[in-house]
């Protein structure tokens, strides 16, 4: 038998097509070996590395998950605020009318609204609720109408004793707004066919009654609610033509003091939406009268969250229709009025025959 012995360099490519180097040469003794298209090939040797390979990826891939599932998961817990705007969370109906589930919810919301920081600062400030007027479930808190009250009669004590020694002068704290609670002394016969009296109150709508702060001069008002959420336009956005009701109604209650007969219409309205307004939040509206001319009245003002941010500004005209004491309405009147006994006997009423060409 005839043996043929061969050299490894006699598989080597030759110099002429594809040559490998003299490395790549070096690199077959060592086990790996340079193709002619860059491909390496790997001898049994380097297959140790392998495993540790294969376990780094895992370790990533796990990683990859677990931020991946942490990150869903806080933005399922709190999501972020544009995320929210377009894709709202779902939100159960709102509970019937009168029902024990909404007494409950009027009751918290109640708590809620006396506890935020504004309204507490407003009501240090002012008079308290009529009682004769204010169902007890609505006066707030005992130790708020006590402090009112309190602070009501020592206004007076202390101007008189600062009068007769001084010849004038005010209290250290002066009073310098009444408040109000519209939409509670109406009659069911006016109420039922009321946008916002009657259709915009109610579960998911309004659940509480505004609570009005109306400066001693009646120029200005501050009033904070809450805007449940069925009202809205886009889901978990407040309709546009709610607010502009809304606006048209804190501006009639703003003028209306200024109108001899107490009584006065639209003539414009101008709404500018800043930012979209979320349901199921306490909002503050701002209004104030600018200027009075005649039979006109001139108002603006502002729509906020309770942490100050611009949600919507407006202005106003309204004007005393000529034919105004044909339709002048005592019960009317002293609803939107509402004012406490206290107040009621300061202010001088506006006379029929005043100038109001």
């Amino acid at each position: 038998m005839r043996c043929i012995h061969t050299s490894r360099n006699q598989f080597l490519p030759s110099s002429s097509s594809g040559r490998w180097s003299n490395a790549a040469r070096a690199n077959v003794g060592r086990g790996t070996a340079d193709g002619p298209n860059g491909k390496r090939f790997a001898s049994g040797a380097t297959t140790a590395e392998m495993p540790a390979k294969s376990n780094l990826a895992l370790r990533m891939a796990l990683g990859m998950t677990l931020l991946s599932v942490t990150t869903y998961s806080l933005g399922v817990l709190y999501p972020p605020n544009l995320y929210t705007l377009i894709y709202p969370r779902e939100a159960p109906p709102s509970p019937d009318k009168g029902s024990v589930q909404a007494l409950k919810d009027a009751a918290e919301l109640e708590r809620q609204l006396w506890e935020l920081p504004l309204v507490q600062d407003l009501a240090r400030r002012s008079h308290p609720l009529n009682s004769d007027t204010v169902p007890a479930n609505f006066l707030g808190p005992k130790a708020l109408s006590t402090s009112t009250s309190t602070a009501t009669s020592s206004s007076g004590s202390s101007s008189s004793s600062s009068e007769e020694a001084s010849g004038g002068g005010g209290s250290e704290e002066e009073l310098t707004h009444y408040m109000a609670r519209p939409y509670l002394n109406l009659p069911e016969s006016f109420s039922r066919h009321s946008l916002t009296a009657g259709l915009l109150q109610g579960p998911g709508r309004m659940a509480i009654p505004p609570l009005l702060f109306v400066r001693t001069d009646e120029k200005a008002i501050t009033g904070v609610m809450h805007l449940g959420r069925s009202i809205c336009g886009h889901d978990g956005i407040v309709h546009g033509g709610a607010i502009a009701t809304l606006f048209d109604d804190a501006f009639f209650r703003t003028a209306v003091a200024n109108f001899p007969a107490r009584i006065g219409v639209t003539a414009w309205l101008k709404i500018d939406y800043r930012a979209p307004t979320r349901a199921d939040q306490f909002v503050v509206f701002k209004t104030k009268v600018d200027k009075v001319e005649g039979r006109k009245v001139f108002v603006s003002g502002q729509m906020e969250d309770v942490e100050g941010n611009l949600l919507v500004q407006a202005s106003a005209l309204f004007v005393q229709p000529k034919y105004a004491h044909l339709i002048k309405s005592e019960e009317r009147e002293k609803h939107f009025l509402n004012r406490p006994a206290a107040i009621a006997r300061t202010l001088e009423p506006v006379g029929e025959n005043a100038d109001m060409q």
